[in-house]
């Protein structure tokens, strides 16, 4: 039972700064003076912590493959293609 409760205080922690992670990550691209090195820089590390967590079982594959894939249409209607 101990494991369990343990797990799920990691989990929600997480999920917790994913949450926050991507609200920074959509406030930056929506900002107008982020730059273009800023917004990839951003987005990187968003992809990079999206794919850790769905590597643990925090998100399953299609959520995280959409929230990916949703920041890079709006990277892209901000800034064109990569």
């Amino acid at each position: 039972m101990r494991k369990a409760e343990k797990r799920r205080e990691r989990n929600r922690a997480l999920k917790t700064y994913l949450k926050n992670l991507r609200k920074d990550t959509l406030q930056l691209l929506m900002n107008p003076q982020t730059t273009k090195e800023q917004a990839v820089e951003a987005l990187n590390v968003f992809k990079s912590k999206v794919d850790n967590a769905w590597a643990k079982g925090i998100y399953k594959r299609n959520k995280s493959s959409r929230l990916i894939s949703k920041m890079e249409q709006l990277f892209n209607q901000k800034f064109g293609q990569k």
